[in-house]
């Protein structure tokens, strides 16, 4: 902050706009599949579809489709999901088999990539053999309750590229969640639309006035700047201080079925909304405990707040200590004004309770599709119009400030991997 008061951008991260061509062009697309998502750790799937021996999970990451499988020996694997011979994909949906089987020609591998059956092997002659046919693989780690993937084979391990989010993201024990709701939307923007949206508080007053009453959205939040990764902590569970002493005397009902979820009765907390949040805050923990959930190394903070995250390239996750969502920003392979905004929400669940069952996936296009979740709906409603804004000839490009110094840092290491400094 300088002398006057004024908070100052952050000049090492750079301060020249975000060339509006990184929005629309097919080079640049290009570039960021072949040097960002194919040299960085991205998260594949959770767990719950790979639960036994035989399930398999496709994956699409720019032209790549990708499949991790549960092997035969319970190891979880990760192979290019290509028939070696005529190029077919051989899983195309997520589903439990007992072998890698190629549905036009009959070319079958086992679960651990090796050669299983060709049909008239001998019609190829000797040009054909087992080291030729094999699956190639890529690098599978198994984290948090997700399978991850990455297709560097002299990527550094998983754990070295989470760096400094690994403690925090520990304490959560994310492994404890289950998925209960997935949801995939076509957007008509460029990812990076999509990812900035979720990375700065700025845009909340006038996108989502109503999270005012749920949350407070000062410039001083806390934010974070890791090595590779960002963090920003929303403190939730009170009105913003931005609000009149009417606003914030009684519970909106947003903030009401938080109270009330948890058995705290707003009514009690009439004109001292604060003191409420620290009411959910212990409740929660309590409520929690009683379920045999390990909520030890979380701070009270934590109960209430979101501990939000951007995992680079292309994840959010916002941490809660009774549930997480994980958003991901998948880029088109072809088309760099559209991309896929992936929405998976997860539910903490006690250690003697079942576990959830995969939910159905909820497919959406557009504008047209609306979440339950009003939050989404509008940010859903501004990429688009900001994808055609970078378009015409008189924006200059993207300007970021102090509070949007997240996608400044973003826009940072998005440089350092596509000039090879990573």
């Amino acid at each position: 902050m300088s002398a006057d008061g004024t908070h100052q951008v952050d000049a090492e991260l750079g301060t020249e706009r975000i060339d509006p061509e990184r929005y629309t062009s097919k080079e640049a697309l290009k570039a960021e599949l072949e040097h960002v998502f194919g040299r960085a750790w991205l998260m594949a799937c959770p767990l719950a579809y790979l639960r036994s021996p035989g399930d398999a999970y496709p994956i699409q990451i720019g032209q790549e489709p990708i499949v991790i499988v549960h092997s035969d020996d319970g190891e979880i694997r990760a192979f290019y999901n290509v028939c070696r011979h005529r190029g077919r994909q051989i899983v195309t949906r997520p589903r439990n088999i007992k072998s890698l089987f190629c549905w036009f020609h009959g070319f079958e591998w086992n679960l651990n990539g090796s050669v299983k059956n060709i049909p008239d092997r001998e019609d190829f002659g000797n040009y054909t053999n087992d080291e030729d046919l094999v699956l190639p693989s890529i690098q599978c780690e198994i984290w948090g309750g997700f399978a991850w993937i990455n297709m560097d084979p002299e990527a550094p391990p998983l754990k070295e590229f989470l760096g400094e989010v690994l403690p925090e993201f520990e304490r959560y024990k994310l492994e404890e969640y289950d998925l209960v709701e997935e949801t995939i939307v076509e957007w008509d923007c460029n990812w990076k639309i999509g990812a900035d949206a979720f990375q700065e508080g700025y845009h909340g007053p006038i996108t989502h006035p109503q999270l005012q009453f749920v949350l407070e959205d000062s410039p001083d939040m806390q934010i974070d700047l890791f090595e590779l990764h960002n963090r920003g902590i929303y403190i939730m569970g009170a009105p913003c201080k931005r609000l009149s002493d009417d606003e914030r005397r009684e519970a909106n009902p947003i903030l009401r079925a938080i109270a009330e979820s948890e058995g705290v009765n707003p009514d009690d907390y009439v004109g001292k909304l604060d003191e409420m949040r620290l009411a959910i805050q212990e409740a929660r923990r309590a409520n929690l405990s009683a379920r045999g959930c390990d909520v030890s190394k979380l701070t009270d903070d934590q109960m209430t707040d979101d501990h939000h995250y951007f995992i680079f390239p292309n994840i959010t996750v916002n941490t809660f200590a009774d549930k997480f969502s994980v958003f991901r920003y998948m880029p088109d392979p072809l088309d760099p004004a559209k991309m896929v905004f992936w929405v998976q929400q997860f539910e903490r669940r006690g250690p003697n309770e079942e576990p959830a069952p995969l939910p159905e996936i909820t497919y959406g296009k557009g504008r047209e599709f609306k979440f339950d979740n009003e939050v989404y709906n509008q940010d859903a409603n501004n990429v688009p119009w900001v994808q055609q804004g970078v378009y015409s000839k008189s924006f200059k490009g993207m300007l970021f400030n102090h509070q949007e110094r997240r996608l400044r840092h973003f826009y940072h290491v998005l440089d350092q991997y596509l000039d090879g400094r990573r």
